[in-house]
């Protein structure tokens, strides 16, 4: 199996969605996160998909987690890791990350299926109904990747290799 990258953002209380919204506007780690997935696989959850502009199918290789699927030529519906794991028709020489939301990261990494994490804390306290599982994280050794003036991000590596 390809290596799986996670990356997503919180901000310092782990919050990462209001009512199925970024609370935030931070455009400077938007573009990071842009940068780091353009034309890569990604994988996310049905509730983060249906928040994507359409233009997004088009720029990446999009698989979705979902028990609801949906028709669509560019998006590739799995309703299990097994099922992620038996698709074979992925190109070989993009990455793989794992964008979204809490429940897909849950599954993702209760089921010691991310490699690495790259996790944005955006500066800030901000209202939410959903947030990011930092207890699947906060025993791992993390080191800070990039720091700017209204984020950072921390690196988690190496992740199956400790849960093993």
């Amino acid at each position: 199996m390809r290596e799986i990258i996670g990356l997503m953002a919180c901000d310092k209380n782990y919050v990462i969605s209001n009512k199925g919204k970024l609370p935030w506007h931070c455009p400077e780690e938007i573009a990071f996160y842009r940068n780091m997935i353009k034309n890569q696989i990604v994988i996310m959850g049905r509730k983060t998909f249906n928040e994507m502009p359409v233009s997004f199918s088009e720029e990446h290789t999009v698989i979705v987690f979902s028990r609801i699927f949906k028709s669509s030529p560019q998006v590739i519906f799995v309703s299990s890791l097994n099922e992620l794991y038996d698709l074979k028709e992925l190109p070989e020489a993009k990455q793989c990350f794992m964008i979204g939301g809490g429940e897909t990261a849950s599954l993702f990494l209760k089921n010691n299926a991310i490699d690495r994490f790259y996790l944005s804390e955006i500066d800030g306290d901000y209202p939410g109904d959903i947030f990011f599982p930092i207890n699947l994280l906060k025993h791992h050794p993390c080191v800070t990747y990039k720091r700017e003036s209204s984020f950072t991000v921390y690196c988690y590596d190496n992740l199956k290799e400790r849960n093993d």
